[in-house]
């Protein structure tokens, strides 16, 4: 399944499908649209069903993204794969 972003509501949204290092850069354009000035988003993750560390440095990066605007970003319902490359790499603090 290819990755997705889908808009669920103002500010959140979710990732779906395939997120490794051949499937995220395509995308970055739904994601830059999401970063609005001042904008918290949320991220639901549940419907991941295969990653790697670039479904990571793409959460990462968005929330970069979001700082940079005055707002932020929250990511919810990893899966496992994306929990155990969040505490491998020590950014819990980035996403409890």
């Amino acid at each position: 399944m290819p990755a997705t972003v889908q808009t669920l509501d103002e500010g959140r949204y979710a990732l779906a499908g395939t997120l490794t290092v051949d499937t995220v850069p395509a995308l970055w354009p739904q994601i830059e649209a999401t970063v609005v000035h001042g904008r918290e988003i949320r991220v639901s993750c549940a419907g991941v069903t295969h990653a790697d560390s670039a479904a990571v440095a793409c959460l990462v990066e968005w929330a970069r993204l979001a700082r940079v605007q005055g707002g932020g970003l929250r990511a919810e319902d990893l899966p496992e794969v994306m929990r155990v490359i969040v505490e491998v790499s020590d950014l819990e603090e980035i996403f409890p």
